[in-house]
């Protein structure tokens, strides 16, 4: 499957560890962002409300600093109430993953993937509903669909 997300294991504040290939089952937003982006910070209130109405339905919410170590990250989420896990890595790590997901160079970029691990939607620049309610809709519409796709075995057929 050429759309594969592509796997990556890393740590995130809560000192859990992540592995994408394991929330397989799930819908999972990948956010690629930094302490030091103005829109990316904009965008926290935006996938806290997401993360807030969609987690208990299968919605895992990632948000992968692209270049903040743990302390600075730390001292971020003191001053910034970030209702999903946080995850950062080495810069070795990092430039591997944005590599692996087609060449992110600029932040925010969102990632959506499928519970079956493809990449179904993706979007470069920030998702901000007040500025651009139509790819908030847009990203809105493509959670909402995925959840309500059933696994195979999920389907009864009496």
């Amino acid at each position: 499957d050429i759309n594969k997300a592509p796997d990556f294991t890393l740590q995130a504040l809560n000192d859990s560890s992540y592995t994408l290939s394991k929330m397989e089952g799930k819908v999972v937003l990948i956010n690629f962002w930094a302490t030091w982006c103005g829109p990316c910070r904009m965008e926290i209130p935006e996938f806290n409300e997401l993360y807030e109405s969609y987690h208990e339905k299968g919605l895992e919410i990632l948000g992968i600093s692209v270049s903040d170590s743990k302390k600075q990250l730390k001292n971020f989420a003191k001053s910034f109430t970030v209702d999903y896990p946080l995850l950062y890595g080495s810069p070795q790590d990092m430039n591997k993953i944005m590599k692996d997901y087609g060449g992110v160079y600029a932040v925010p970029s969102t990632f959506l993937v499928g519970k079956k691990g493809s990449i179904i939607w993706k979007y470069p620049g920030a998702i901000l509903k007040d500025y651009d309610p139509q790819t908030f809709a847009t990203l809105v519409y493509e959670i909402e669909k995925e959840l309500k796709e059933q696994k195979k075995e999920d389907i009864i057929i009496e």
